[in-house]
């Protein structure tokens, strides 16, 4: 599949997202290396592989109740990397 700016484009229509002509530009590469990363997945053999058969209920989850956590400068105090006030997360790109 070829990922390019016109592609973007569409997607970007399908999905009713406006993106501007330099976001277009941004993201056509990141997007490309995206979709690279899923036909590497494509690829493993999976014959043999038996589907899941556990599933998990809605009603096992756990209650979703609001808990005190850590304040902001508490997280970046323990971050290896930080800009602008975020984390920065260093990863490899397939």
């Amino acid at each position: 599949m070829k990922i390019d700016i016109n592609f973007l484009k569409h997607m970007a229509k399908l999905s009713r997202i406006k993106l501007s002509q330099k976001e277009l530009e941004k993201f056509t590469p990141q997007m490309k290396t995206i979709l690279e990363s899923v036909d590497v997945l494509q690829e493993v053999d999976t014959a043999g592989i038996k589907p899941m058969k556990k599933r998990v209920s809605f009603s096992d989850l756990r209650e979703d109740i609001a808990t005190i956590s850590l304040t902001q400068e508490e997280v970046l105090r323990n971050a290896n990397h930080t800009e602008m006030n975020l984390v920065k997360i260093y990863g490899k790109i397939f």
